[in-house]
């Protein structure tokens, strides 16, 4: 199954940052994107590109509020809202598939659905 991910281009207009190597791994396929919340949140993204897996870390003063991990990623882009740019997540394994929104702006938010399909 083929994982889609936006391009850096529109991580960089949406989030004003673009996506970088992972300091941790040091891994080229390992990816991650630091998205400034306010002046003491943070929301720390992270994929893999071969083990198609996603990460999402959002901390609240270097304290981890949420911590959301998964695999069989499909699609990793930005949706728009009337709020402003959230980041989507579409994944999928046997017998089911969800989707993870994330928004950043004007306060964090994330929801998740998982479906038996």
């Amino acid at each position: 199954m083929e994982f889609v991910i936006a391009e850096d281009d529109v991580w960089l207009s949406a989030f004003g940052a673009v996506p970088q190597t992972e300091e941790a791994s040091g891994d080229d396929f390992v990816r991650e994107l630091r998205i400034p919340v306010s002046v003491t949140e943070e929301l720390h993204l992270t994929w893999d590109v071969n083990h198609r897996s996603v990460r999402f870390r959002y901390a609240r003063a270097t304290k981890a509020v949420t911590d959301l991990y998964r695999e069989g990623a499909t699609l990793l882009t930005v949706g728009d809202q009337e709020s402003g740019a959230m980041v989507v997540l579409k994944y999928r394994a046997d017998g089911c598939r969800g989707r993870t929104c994330v928004r950043t702006q004007p306060a964090f938010a994330l929801k998740d659905t998982f479906l038996w399909s």
